[in-house]
């Protein structure tokens, strides 16, 4: 499956899987038309799906991914439809099947397979740069699961065999289970979240 980013205009949505090929192609939904092209420019520096992506109001952060795991960060600059690979930013740990959200300032990717992590790591848009936060890791581990968010919060939720949601607060960089009374009603995996970001 691709992933995507937005901003208050537009939505990206890169990479993913068609049942016989992977692919790195970007496309953009103008939210005011509903309408949707491919943007060529802004495809993805390889072909990859099961990634996840986060972002601000200028650029999106796609992260991850397979066929293998992925600490590629591609870096999509809205006014340009263009991506670039930002070696940089690269996370620590390879990632796939997972989940991210942020604010304006940074984006946290969490969890993943190969069979479930509870790994946090944040990338500082600022610097363009990424480095694990062992306070923010999620209380469990967690893969094929969505995350959405706030400016001020984040929360990653679901994953197989999981109904219980984290709650991850950007000012100190520590996650927490939220009371059970929050989970879902259900267990759900392959789910995915979107919500207010402003």
């Amino acid at each position: 499956s691709p992933s995507g980013s937005f901003n208050l205009n537009t939505g990206y949505f890169g990479g993913g899987y068609d049942g016989s090929n992977d692919h790195s192609i970007m496309e953009k939904t103008t939210f005011s038309s509903d309408t949707t092209v491919a943007v060529p420019g802004a495809n993805l520096s390889v072909a990859r799906y099961s990634l996840a992506a986060t972002g601000n109001s200028t650029h999106g952060y796609f992260n991850g991914g397979t066929p293998g795991s992925h600490s590629r960060m591609d870096k999509v600059t809205y006014a340009s439809d263009t991506t670039a690979y930002i070696p940089g930013a690269n996370t620590n740990t390879l990632f796939s099947r997972h989940a991210a959200t942020g604010n304006k300032d940074a984006g946290y990717f969490g969890g993943g397979s190969p069979n479930g992590i509870t790994t946090m790591e944040k990338t500082t848009y600022s610097t363009d740069t990424t480095a694990a936060v062992p306070g923010a890791d999620l209380s469990v581990t967690r893969y094929f699961h969505t995350a959405t968010g706030n400016q001020t919060h984040g929360y990653f939720a679901g994953g197989w065999i999981r109904s219980s949601i984290d709650k991850t607060t950007y000012s100190t960089d520590t996650t927490a289970a939220l009371p059970s009374s929050s989970n879902f009603s259900i267990l759900r995996s392959y789910l995915a979240a979107t919500g207010n970001s402003d």
